[in-house]
């Protein structure tokens, strides 16, 4: 377990380092409505345009934040853990589901986005009218922490030749990711309407990892092919 630790704060502050390069700070400031929609705005002009990432650096962030999102999998047996992480998994997935939706090249990956955003929403749904009954007093968080809003951020940046890839590499992570939690507060976790609703999505949750390493699969052929191609 301690080596477990070690890893993982190792991981997170490689993951820190290189998500400096390109992230403000963000404010914890309180707003007026008023002004958080404006901040919002603002935020979507801000949003990184396609190209604007480096391919090499987001591949580099993307591992380390994979191995800090499994290792904190791993370790998560509380309600409040496990919530918190089931539900900025789903805000992820429903972000870039849209995202990639518009974006993919391959038609395969298009409808596999779309899936996401409608299997996630419904999923989203789900543990919230669970917690109404046996967790009033756990709120899910309302927005993105920053690990997987880097994610996002490097998934808008890339470049179009790019997209693919990288949504299908952040695809297989994210989803390892939420198997591990599944199945592990499924089995440990300290909520018996919570560990059921875990126990019944980690079969779904697999069900996507199969389907996105089958389209990887394919997307390398069709690499593999092209450059076979180039005089």
């Amino acid at each position: 377990m301690g080596r477990k630790i070690m890893l993982g704060s190792g991981a997170a502050a490689v993951l820190m380092l290189l998500a400096a390069c390109d992230r403000e700070p963000a404010s914890t400031t309180t707003a007026p409505q008023a002004a958080v929609d404006a901040t919002a705005i603002q935020a979507a002009q801000n949003d990184p345009v396609p190209g604007s990432k480096n391919e090499t650096l987001s591949a580099a962030k993307d591992a380390v934040a994979g191995a800090v999102g499994t290792l904190s999998a791993e370790l998560t047996t509380t309600t409040k853990g496990f919530v918190d992480a089931a539900a900025l998994s789903d805000m992820y997935e429903v972000q870039a589901g849209k995202l990639a939706a518009m974006r993919a090249h391959m038609p395969e990956l298009k409808k596999f986005a779309q899936d996401m955003v409608d299997a996630h929403t419904q999923t989203t749904d789900r543990l919230k009218s669970i917690l109404v009954k046996s967790a009033p007093d756990v709120m899910p968080p309302a927005q993105l922490d920053s690990r997987r809003e880097d994610m996002l951020n490097d998934l808008k940046g890339a470049k179009d030749a790019d997209f693919d890839g990288r949504y299908i590499a952040q695809q297989i992570g994210a989803h390892d990711e939420a198997s591990i939690l599944m199945r592990g507060y499924a089995k440990d976790g300290d909520n018996p309407d919570i560990k059921m609703f875990a126990a019944d999505t980690e079969p779904k949750v697999q069900m996507h990892l199969d389907m996105i390493n089958g389209i990887d699969r394919k997307n390398r052929a069709n690499d593999e092919q092209a450059r076979n191609k180039t005089p």
